[in-house]
C-alpha cells in the first residue's frame, strides 16, 4: 500500500505474516499435489519421479511462504522464513504421523524437514531483500545523468 511519500509501506505486520505465509504454502502445495495425483492416475508417469515431484511442489510452496514472511518484515528474513519452513514441515510430519500411526523419524523425514527449513530461509532472504520501488512517475520520462554533479 503506498504511503504519502510514494513508496510502499514496509512496516512489520503483527505476527510477521506467519499465518499468511503458512496459508500461502498450503494454498500452493495442495493444488500442486492434486495435479500430481491426476497426472499419476491418468497418464503413464513413471513412479520413480513421484518423490521428486512432491519435493518440488513442497520446496516451491515453502520458498513462496518464506518470501512472504520475509517481505512483511524489516529484518531477520532468514530466521522468519526458516521458522515458517520448520512449522510447515512439523505440521506435515504430525499430520502424516497421525494418519499412518507412525511417529518415527526416519532418514527421509529428516531430509524433508531440513529441506523445508532451507527453502523457507532462502525465500525469506529473497523477500527481505526486495526493494520498495517508488510509485511516482516523475523520473519515468527523464534520463538521469549520474555524472551531472561533477560537470560544470
Amino acid at each position: 500500500m503506498p504511503d504519502k511519500t510514494g513508496f510502499r509501506n514496509t512496516a512489520a505486520k503483527p505476527g510477521f505474516g506467519f499465518i499468511q505465509a503458512l496459508l500461502t504454502a498450503f494454498a500452493i502445495t495442495l493444488p500442486g499435489l492434486f495435479i500430481l495425483a491426476a497426472v499419476l492416475t491418468f497418464t503413464d508417469f513413471p513412479e520413480k519421479y513421484k518423490t521428486a515431484a512432491v519435493l518440488i511442489a513442497t520446496i516451491s510452496a515453502l520458498f513462496a511462504a518464506g518470501f512472504k514472511a520475509g517481505y512483511y518484515n524489516e529484518k531477520n528474513g532468514t530466521v522468519r522464513g526458516a521458522l515458517t519452513g520448520l512449522v510447515y514441515m512439523l505440521i506435515l510430519y504430525l499430520a502424516s504421523s497421525i494418519i499412518f500411526n507412525d511417529f518415527m523419524l526416519n532418514k527421509r523425514s529428516i531430509i524433508m524437514i531440513i529441506t523445508g527449513i532451507l527453502a523457507g530461509a532462502a525465500g525469506g532472504i529473497t523477500g527481505i531483500n526486495r526493494r520498495a520501488k517508488p510509485i511516482s512517475r516523475s523520473n519515468v520520462f527523464k534520463k538521469s545523468d549520474i555524472l551531472k554533479k561533477y560537470r560544470k
